[in-house]
């Protein structure tokens, strides 16, 4: 049985208002788009990192970005559909490019994203970005090990830290 997502298109729909047009046509993100874009960003969501309600901002935020790579992947929003296809290249991550006597040079992704090919692909766009605000801090988090037995029914020896969580 399929997951279901932590928001809908009418919620996507109201965050986003002010950043896509939505309508019927080539020309206009279509209801397809973004439930497709969805459908995209819920196998890359973990929703027991979040609570309901950030967990709702994070996931919008995710489908944001599909949305914007799926329509630049198909050509963009025009009344006539560039349908790029199998002739859609995406674009590596570039720290800096030098032709003739121009330089650029861009921010490089922290770390945990840039080693990482299932965050990296959000990096390439402003909601992308936002979204691996939300859940990078969430991936990284103190721990500790300790010796103990081997066999969870053998008891905890006293003296343990942390052996009150057990």
């Amino acid at each position: 049985m399929a997951a279901t997502p932590p928001a809908t298109l009418a919620e996507f729909k109201v965050r986003f208002a002010r950043d896509f047009q939505f309508g019927d046509g080539q020309d206009k993100v279509m209801d397809t788009d973004v439930n497709s874009a969805m459908a995209d960003a819920m196998p890359v969501f973990n929703p027991a990192l979040f609570d309901t309600d950030t967990g709702k901002l994070a996931f919008l935020m995710a489908t944001a970005h599909f949305v914007v790579t799926n329509v630049q992947a198909a050509g963009g929003l025009s009344g006539r559909p560039h349908g790029l296809g199998i002739d859609n290249v995406p674009e590596e991550l570039i720290s800096s490019k030098n032709v003739g006597g121009i330089s650029l040079s861009v921010v490089e992704p922290p770390d945990i994203v840039k080693n990482n090919q299932v965050l990296r692909q959000f990096w390439t766009t402003d909601y992308g970005r936002r979204y691996l605000s939300m859940v990078t801090p969430k991936l990284r988090g103190a721990f500790g090990a300790v010796e103990g037995p081997l066999m969870p029914d053998a008891g905890v020896p006293p003296g343990i830290p942390f052996s009150e969580f057990t």
